[in-house]
């Protein structure tokens, strides 16, 4: 009996209920007990994977195409090629380039709408800060009046908003990253059985882009504040 591991496809018509089966090649027959499943959406589906030395001795026949899948971009997988055929003079070694274009133009659509929809986030997150801060500037008008006329400058005003406005960047970038990495955890679990593993090298220019896009939100706020006239609020003007 050899375990092997069956295609989701071909495991719907060699096995269906999971049971060992036979396998026949040249009036030679082999027992082959399911190992396990393999679900790649391509070729993969429909084969049958035996160990190397089982199917030397089943079918007596020496393999001599090897397949081996590497993931990146095209100079990477042109670097894989080129050390593949320094390290094997003797082998042939070609990329299949029907399946490197394919890839190649599926990550370049994704990258593009990765990219259109980080920058709408961006654009309406600056939109949302800064209805956020015009908002603050009218509720405490009162505030930054009394400030100013009890000889606050305006640059100490100034600072005192900009840092509101980066805290609180700071504080929605935080939420932010872990909330997006339980929701990246939960979708890599359920659609894609792997596990995600957060990044945390990403969360220092989370940190910088999101104080950066509190600031810039925070400058026409900051503008309304120097035209705040103490006499008049105070008056209740």
């Amino acid at each position: 009996m050899v375990d092997a591991l069956v295609g989701v496809r071909a495991a719907q018509v060699a096995t269906p209920q999971g049971k060992p089966f036979d396998l026949s090649f040249q009036g030679k027959t082999i027992h082959v007990r399911l190992a396990g499943t393999l679900q790649t959406g391509a070729a993969e589906d429909s084969r049958i994977y035996l160990p190397l030395d089982e199917f030397k001795r089943w079918t007596g026949v020496l393999p001599n195409t090897i397949e081996i899948a590497a993931t990146g971009t095209p100079e990477e997988i042109a670097a894989t090629v080129q050390g593949l055929a320094q390290q094997f003079p003797a082998a042939e070694v070609r990329p299949v380039r029907q399946v490197m274009e394919a890839e190649a133009r599926v990550l370049g659509k994704t990258r593009a709408a990765l990219l259109a929809a980080a920058a709408l986030i961006i654009l309406t997150s600056a939109l949302c800060v800064l209805s956020t801060l015009m908002g603050w500037v009218f509720d405490r008008r009162r505030d930054f009046a009394i400030m100013k006329a009890l000889g606050a400058s305006e640059g100490l005003i100034n600072g005192f908003f900009a840092t509101e406005a980066a805290a609180l960047g700071v504080v929605g970038a935080l939420l932010g990253f872990v909330i997006g990495i339980g929701i990246a955890a939960w979708i890599g679990r359920v659609n894609f059985h792997a596990p995600v593993v957060p990044r945390l090298s990403v969360l220092p220019i989370v940190l910088v882009g999101s104080v950066a896009v509190a600031l810039l939100s925070a400058a026409l706020p900051i503008g309304l504040l120097r035209r705040v006239q103490p006499a008049m609020i105070l008056r209740g003007e």
